[in-house]
């Protein structure tokens, strides 16, 4: 931030250079960082770099952003609520203000230079983007007003923004609407609205993507700006207008960010009224059919969210919403028909629909055709009108309007015909299927409301009703029946005879085929309805029509198909509710003539003279005098008793058919006849229909199909007398059964909703009661004992288990629907006994009716009756012993269920008892039998448990204050049982716990002791079941947990999880291994200081770490030791150093044995067999090391060694020192080097206390330590320690060092001594420097240490300690000469060698300061010579060799016998009698560098005896090597020869120091010698020597004569030419052919260019050359060999005969 004045100045005063520049900016960018610098001050420096236009500065000021501040992290290090950094930040976007006009005090120059100088320019381009980022991430930004409307208006209106500001700065602006203080909001939202109006209108036909975009985020942000602020909108409807014209104009871009804005603009409208409210509802209505399917979403939207529930206009267009194409759409419509529901922790709001007059006149407005359908006459409708609106969007009105009809407080008096109108127009020919059952059972309700004027209205319209008995659906056709049935109130009796012979013609003609299905189908059905209206007298038709018409649906129960004579039953049975069915009566062989007709024969039944009731039911009086209502069909009195009577014997007929059909296989027809059954009998209890009916009834008990067993308990309730249901309810009403019907009811009255069972209301009807008199009322009293006993006594106690089920659902129905009858009441104990038994049953469905049963049961019976009951029930729940009745087992007995017990050995199922009993046998095992039936005892145990709860579930709702003192002890177990592994008694006691608890979270909070008490016992109970399901509650119990709750616990939570994980049944070890999880991350959270407070969080770590360390893992199962590792490396790495410190020392010790003990076992075999398998054992060391220090104990290590301090060091030290010396296994000894090293590192100084007791228990474990891996690793941390020790330790460390590899002992401690040196060196320099002269003397001999590994090491020594080889050995030589004289004489073999090759090297580069010591050292070497020879004395003569070589005159000159040089020819000459050939090779080798050394001294005679016979005796042992055997043998114990090269270097070293006396001596035996070297067979190289000594032969020759040689001399090298030659003419070894020549000139140039030489050697020279001149590949050897022979003196004649070479 500067001023353009300012900006002016620095570049004309402090210009630079752009790079110099950058390197300044760079500079104080790094320097922030390494001075750590706060990020909330050097925020605005990085911000500034970032956007800076040089590449490297921007890189690095987003790399600080990034790093330091945590920009991009969810909680960055700076602080953006901080108000004073954002004032900032603000300042820096905007600069500062304008400048103001110069005060009138100053001089104006100087007024307007100070102005300017104060002015701040505002942010560029991308900075401002860069701080915009920031500002949409702090509230305090959001606050910051007037600065936060300033920045929004730059970023849109400002001079030089950008698309991408613009977005920012839109996006900035939801951000502000969202997060910012009304009391800072308020004042601007006008002025922002304005603009943002105004953005939108200038920008609407643009189409660019920047473009778009911003009008999306403009579209968002007054979304948020109404919701925050919706006065501004109420009142002005314009806006929504616009918004919603938008989603048709809008691009698809946008449009997604519009719709979420027209969504949220709702809210500001909600509370409109007025005006307001009627222009958005004509936008709304407007929308709703528009073709954009985003506008007829947000329309839908808006009328379910602005206008309350029972507003017309809202409802109306959420029904047009529901016939919407778009799923979406749909489906907000359909939750706008749909009452609202209240909010969590709102107050109960009773909702109210709209009126239904109301909203039918509103649909006509809206609709014509629907108001002209309801205003013409019934009888002229048009069946092929078009429906008005989409059939989805009619389904939803007729839904909705039956809803308002049924919510209407009070129906008038007369049906609503505009109502009925709608209906009518919904069951037009072309509406679909579905709308037409939907307004026929609507027109249903409304006729079973208003019979006789509903009856009046449509009298004329049968024609039309008639129509729908052949509809494709079975609910339509049975609906249009039943209005049939009420219409028939208001026809005359021959229009309805008439009619009833219309329908059974369609199902009595003989042509079965001529009618379809469905038209016979609903005709019966239709029949039915008709003839139980006709049975109460209106319309009056005769006894004759209704005998035909019931005779016609009798002769249908046998119909060839079933479904057609199963609707012929429930047709009969329907009628039948009217009392007993006009049968023609069948004439006895005794009965009166034909003309004698009875009196009771009356064409009116005697039903017709009974009294209506106001809603066209009859009311008839019971034998006891009292008045039924509600249209209930009663007993007839004595003066129709004559009637039924003589009906009773005719319509008994049919019952046997009826019964017949209940054994057809099809449910439906099976529930048909059930039905059919129960009705008849409820109308006419005579035995002659309750004998069959129960009979076919109770067969059905074997039935396995659930609907079957409820419809068979249902037609019981209706045989047994006493249902809450009239007979005008099942005829007049969409009735299906008692149970939907009370269901029903139930749902309709929310009081009725909240109280009591859900099966259970019967009180809420008239009990339909069958017309009795006298006998016959003793017949169903008969009948109801019958059921009793057989429901009771047999069936539930049943060996089958459905026959089981089938009592039990049967008991439940008759306790349910008929309760209160006067026969049930006093057996309710007995009744609760029997559902008490079946709540153990296998079967589900026995189970949970048995404890619904014991609901209904709760409610029936008194106090007492409740409270014995419940108590029951709790100990069932709670694991007690319950009261068993003994049940007869048969062979088909079902013990287990199927499949639960596998299969038997030879195949077959294992279930029922005969299975089991024929296993027991085959197995010889009787009594597995009684194991088998203890199993089973457990199964009913745990089913007894879940019967229980369900039925528990029921009671809890009734028993209220009575469950008081249970909760305590039934809450925790009822807690656990909610995880069991069994789903069904999982199921069913949540079904309970959500009956007991109202609010689970509090209950659980209260009772959490008790329940952590129970899982903690379970979790190690005997019940594999009771542990998985602890486990699993356990889980979930200590989710979010703190730890004031958790303090007593975790122990005992730590001890049993751990026991857990490592159970004997798999599944509990899955639930332990989740729980394992929730409770290390619980763990790890209450030992974190930074979400637990520091001191509870150091009193976690105090309990967790400690039990880790000692339970887990010194546990011996492997799993609970990783488990217990791993959470302790997770606890130490969320844990501060203040926690962890007072367990430092133990938790380190036990992490170091860890990385041994968590290795795993293989591994240890493998290294140990590492050799034999071909491995490498050091290699496989270091990946076993490696692995640990990657293991999460490695990492818990370096977190300790970084929280110890000095007071935890006094405890850590002793045990670390202790387990340096005891420790076992190769990562726990490295591990505690290693540990040692990170500790000295990172406490310094502070170490220094313990330095000695530190490196004294390393060195001593490393000295008894066998693994070099080890080794390295102690060595290394004794060198780090010994960097803060005292000089006298490090003294003593070296000392103790340089003894082990001076003190005789194995290679491990020459080793361990070189290792230890080496890191001293590397670790402690400036330690190792004080020490330099007691180590470097002997790293220089230690260096030629016999071992590679350990030379190599004080090979490194040395090269890093010098500088200068030279110098080094100057300064050093004092002190090297004692070291390799003792080494020399030392009695270690390797020592000696070690000694000795360190002489040689000290030979080479000795210098000036060797001479002094040579003859010493010359001395104790030809001392050590003689005696046994060990392997590598070879190196003993090297090194005599080198240190002749490098100070010959020193030994030349020795006054000492001892070093002279004749003593030193001497001991090699006796080397080479010794009879290991490779000495011997050595010592000849080393012989010749002492004869070079000494070539002023003549010691050929001294070495001539020995060497001048080994060609011989090579050229003898060539021509003896053809035998074999034993001559082999004893070959090779004789002396072998010298060998031959050697030999032949040293005959040359010691002919070149010859003196001319000796030369002249010797020739002759020299050249012979040399002959028989050059003889062929031996190697080239052989060659090679012997033709060097030959040319040394001649030219010694040729210079011991003065003038030319002597004849003896030319006769001596006449003799070697011929081997010369043969050499020359090897063409494969250019060496020795060049040798060859070499020697050939030099003999020319002796013998006078070959004039003293024989002729034909001359020639055979001359031939030689010719054929190497000519022939031979090399150029050189060709000029050679023409040089050599232009030598030649041409003596010979051309003809002279030339004899060939090779022949000589």
């Amino acid at each position: 931030m500067c001023s353009s004045q300012l900006l002016v100045s620095i570049i004309t005063h402090c210009w630079c250079a752009v790079s110099v520049l950058q390197k300044r900016k760079l500079g104080i960018l790094n320097f922030t960082a390494a001075a750590g610098m706060d990020p909330n001050e050097a925020l605005l420096l990085y911000l500034i770099a970032a956007a800076d236009p040089q590449d490297a500065v921007s890189r690095r000021g987003e790399e600080l952003l990034r790093k330091r501040c945590g920009l991009d992290s969810p909680k960055p290090s700076v602080n953006l609520e901080d108000p004073a950094l954002i004032s900032k930040l603000f300042h820096l976007f905007q600069g500062s203000p304008e400048p103001q006009a110069a005060s009138t005090t100053q001089p104006a120059a100087a007024a307007a230079t100070a102005v300017a100088d104060s002015h701040v320019l505002p942010a560029g381009v991308l900075l401002q983007s860069r701080l915009m980022s920031l500002f949409t991430k702090s509230t305090a930004a959001a606050n910051h007003f007037p600065g936060t409307i300033q920045v929004i208006l730059s970023c849109v209106y400002g001079p030089t923004t950008t698309a991408r500001l613009k977005q920012q700065g839109m996006e900035f602006a939801v951000w502000v609407f969202k997060h910012a203080e009304d009391a800072q909001l308020q004042p601007h939202s006008a002025t922002i609205l304005q603009k943002l109006l105004q953005l939108l209108n200038e920008d609407s036909a643009a189409s660019d993507t920047p473009t778009l975009t911003l009008r999306g985020f403009t579209y968002q942000a007054l979304g948020q700006l109404a919701k925050r602020s919706p006065q501004l909108f109420q009142k002005d409807s314009d806006i929504a207008a616009q918004f919603f014209s938008a989603l048709s104009v809008e691009p698809p871009g946008v449009r997604a960010a519009l719709q979420e804005a027209v969504s949220t603009l709702a809210s500001a409208y909600k509370d409109c009224s007025g005006d307001a409210a009627a222009r958005i509802e004509q936008l709304l209505l407007g929308s709703i059919t528009s073709p954009q399917e985003a506008s007829r979403l947000c329309s839908a939207q808006w009328a379910n969210r602005l206008f309350p529930f029972q507003h017309v206009p809202a409802r109306y267009i959420c029904m047009l919403a529901t016939g919407d194409a778009k799923l979406e759409i749909r489906e907000e419509g359909q939750g706008g028909l749909n009452p609202p529901k209240p909010q969590p922790g709102a107050p109960q709001v009773q909702v109210t629909y709209p009126p239904l007059a109301a909203m039918v006149a509103y649909i006509q407005s809206r609709h014509a055709a629907l108001k002209q359908a309801a205003n013409s006459p019934r009888g002229s409708m048009d069946m092929t009108k078009q429906l008005p609106l989409a059939p989805k969007a009619y389904l939803a009105l007729i839904a909705f309007l039956r809803e308002c009809r049924s919510k209407q407080e009070a129906q008038p008096d007369a049906p609503p015909q505009e109502y009925l109108g709608i209906l009518e127009h919904a069951m037009v020919k072309d509406a679909p299927g579905e709308l037409h059952v939907a307004a026929i059972q609507a027109m249903l309700e409304v006729g079973g409301d208003h019979p006789h004027p509903f009856a009046a209205l449509y009298q004329g319209h049968l024609t039309w009703l008639k129509a729908f008995l052949s509809h494709t659906d079975a609910t339509a056709r049975d609906a249009a029946g039943k209005l049939c049935g009420i219409v028939m109130l208001a026809v005359r009796p021959s229009q309805a005879e008439t009619f009833l012979t219309d329908l059974t013609s369609a199902f009595a003609d003989q042509d079965l085929k001529k009618h379809k299905f469905e038209l016979q189908d609903g005709h019966l059905a239709a029949t039915g309805y008709v003839l139980a209206q006709s049975m109460t007298g209106q319309p009056a038709i005769s006894r004759e029509a209704q005998q035909q018409a019931t005779t016609a649906l009798s002769d249908a129960l046998t119909h060839s198909q079933h479904a057609l004579a199963a609707t012929a039953a429930a047709a009969l049975g329907h009628a039948g509710l009217r009392g007993a069915l006009p049968l023609p009566q069948p004439t006895p062989a005794s009965s009166s003539p034909p003309h004698e007709k009875d009196s009771s024969m009356d064409v009116v039944p005697p039903s017709a003279k009974r009294p209506r009731s106001p809603d066209g039911g009859t009311t008839t009086t019971q034998s006891g005098g009292a008045s039924a209502g509600n249209g209930a069909v009663e007993v007839v009195d004595s003066s129709e008793a004559a009637t039924s009577d003589a009906a009773s014997a005719s319509d008994t007929s049919v019952m046997p058919k009826i019964v017949a059909l209940m054994k057809d296989k099809d449910v439906k027809v099976v529930q048909k006849a059930a039905t059919a059954a129960g009705h008849i009998c409820a109308g006419h209890a005579v035995k002659g229909n309750l004998d069959p009916a129960l009979e076919g009834l109770f067969a059905l008990g074997f039935n396995k199909n659930e609907d079957v067993l409820f419809t068979v308990g249902e037609a019981l309730c209706f045989a047994f007398g006493g249902v809450p249901v009239s007979a005008d309810i099942v005829l007049r009403s969409s009735f299906l059964s008692i149970a939907t019907w009370l269901n029903s009811k139930q749902a309709s009255s929310a009081a009725d909703a909240s109280e009591g069972p859900q099966d259970m209301d019967t009180d809420s009807a008239q009990p339909l009661t069958a017309s009795t008199s006298g006998e016959a009322g003793s017949e169903q009293s008969a009948a109801q004992d019958e059921i009793i006993k057989k429901v009771m006594q047999e069936l539930v106690f049943h060996s089958r288990a459905e026959v089981r089920c089938a009592g039990c659902v049967w008991l439940l129905s008759l306790v349910s629907y008929t309760g209160k009858h006067p026969k049930l009441m006093p057996l309710l104990p007995e009744i609760q006994e029997a559902f008490s038994h079946l709540l153990g049953d296998q079967n589900e469905l026995t189970q949970e009716m048995a404890s619904r049963g014991m609901s209904v049961v709760y409610s029936l019976g008194d106090e007492s009756a409740q409270k014995q009951l419940l108590d029951g029930l709790m100990g069932v729940l709670q694991g007690g012993a319950r009261k068993k009745r003994a049940v007869k087992l048969t062979g088909e007995t079902q013990v287990f269920e199927e499949g639960s017990m596998g299969e038997a050995p030879g195949g077959g199922s294992l279930s029922t008892y005969k299975e089991l009993c024929a296993l027991a046998t085959d197995m010889g095992q009787p009594d597995l039998v009684y194991r088998f039936m203890d199993l089973a005892n457990h199964h009913a145990s745990l089913n007894s448990s879940r019967g229980a709860a369900f039925g528990f579930a029921s009671i809890a709702k009734l028993a209220g204050e009575q469950l008081g003192p249970y909760i305590a002890n039934l809450v925790p177990k009822l807690y656990r049982y909610q995880y069991d592994p069994n789903a069904r008694v999982r199921d069913s006691m949540s079904h309970i716990w959500r009956a007991l608890v109202a609010e689970p979270k509090k209950t659980v909070d209260e009772h959490f002791g008790a329940i952590l008490k129970e899982l903690l016992k379970e979790m190690g109970g005997r019940l594999w079941r009771n542990r998985e399901a602890s486990c699993n509650a356990l889980s979930d119990l200590l989710q979010g947990r703190r730890w004031p709750e958790l303090k007593p616990w975790l122990s005992d939570i730590w001890s049993m999880v751990l026991r857990a994980v490592d159970d004997i049944k798999e599944s509990v070890r899955a639930a332990a291994a989740v729980l394992v999880k929730t409770l290390r991350n619980l763990t790890l959270r209450l030992c974190d200081p930074q979400v637990t407070p520091p001191g509870e969080a150091g009193e976690a770590v105090g309990l967790a770490l400690p039990l880790m360390l000692e339970k887990g893992v010194t546990s011996q199962v492997a799993e609970v030791r990783g488990l217990a590792l791993d959470t302790i490396a997770k606890m130490v790495k969320a844990a501060g150093p203040p926690q962890i410190q007072p367990h430092l020392a133990d938790l380190s010790i036990t992490m170091l044995e860890s990385l041994s003990g968590m290795e795993d076992s293989r591994l240890n075999y493998v290294e140990q067999h590492a050799e034999r398998i071909g491995l490498d054992s050091d290699k496989l060391e270091s990946l076993r090391v490696s692995a640990s220090k990657a293991s999460p104990m490695g990492d818990t290590l370096d977190l300790c060694a970084r929280y110890a301090d000095s007071k935890t060091l006094e405890e850590m030290v002793p045990k670390l020192c202790g387990l340096v010396k005891r420790g076992i296994g190769l990562n726990t000894r490295t591990g505690c080097a290693r540990f040692i090293t990170a500790l000295t590192t990172r406490q310094g100084a502070d170490i220094k206390p313990h330095t000695a007791a530190f490196i004294k228990a390393l060195v001593t474990a490393a000295r008894a330590e066998k693994s070099t891996t080890v080794q390295r690793a102690y060595a290394q941390a004794a060198a780090t320690v010994a960097k803060y020790s005292s000089e006298a330790r490090v003294a003593k460390l070296v000392e103790e060092a340089v003894s082990m590899y001076t003190t005789p002992g194995d290679r491990e401690a020459r080793l361990l001594s070189s290792m230890i040196i080496r890191e001293l060196q590397k670790q402690a320099a400036e330690a190792f420097a004080g020490q330099a002269s007691q180590v470097m003397p002997l790293a220089f001999i230690a260096k030629s240490d016999e071992d590679p590994g350990v030379g190599g090491l004080w090979g490194e020594i040395w090269e890093e300690g010098t500088t200068s080889l030279s110098a080094a050995l100057r300064l050093y030589m004092p002190d090297l000469v004692p070291l390799i004289t003792a080494g020399l004489t030392s009695q270690q073999w390797g020592q000696k060698k070690a000694a000795a090759k360190s002489l040689a090297d000290l030979a080479e580069a000795g210098g000036d300061a060797l001479p002094p010591h040579t003859p010493t050292l010359i001395s104790t070497i030809l001392q050590e010579l003689p005696g046994r020879l060990w392997e590598g004395k070879e190196g003993m003569l090297a090194a005599l060799a080198a240190l002749c070589k490098a100070a010959p005159q020193a030994v030349m000159s020795s006054s000492q016998p001892s070093s002279s040089s004749e003593a030193v020819v001497e001991a090699l000459m006796t080397a080479l009698a010794r009879k290991k050939q490779a000495y011997r090779q050595a010592a000849l080798e080393a012989l010749q560098v002492v004869l070079e050394a000494f070539s002023q001294e003549d010691h050929f005679e001294a070495v001539a005896g020995p060497l001048l016979g080994t060609p011989l005796q090579h050229t003898q042992a060539a021509s003896s090597s053809t035998q074999a055997g034993k001559e082999e043998e004893e070959a090779e114990d004789k002396e072998r020869p010298l060998p031959l090269l050697p030999t032949l270097k040293a005959l040359l070293a010691a002919w070149s120091a010859a003196s001319s006396a000796t030369a002249a001596k010797h020739a002759e035996h020299m050249a012979g010698a040399l002959k028989e070297a050059l003889q062929p067979g031996f190697s080239w190289q052989a060659h090679v020597a012997a033709l060097q000594a030959t040319q040394a032969l001649t030219t010694k020759l040729q210079g011991s004569d003065t003038k030319q040689l002597s004849k003896e001399n030319t006769t001596v090298i006449s003799g070697l030419i011929p081997g010369v030659l043969r050499a020359a003419q090897d063409v494969k070894i250019a060496q020795l052919q060049t040798t060859a020549l070499d020697t050939l000139a030099a003999m020319l140039k002796a013998t006078s260019g070959g004039k003293a030489l024989p002729s034909e050697l001359r020639a055979a020279i001359q031939q030689q050359l010719s054929i190497t001149a000519a022939e031979h590949k090399s150029s050189a050897v060709k000029a050679r060999a023409i040089e050599i022979k232009a030598c030649l003196n041409d003596g010979n004649s051309a003809d002279a005969p030339m004899k060939d070479a090779g022949a000589l």
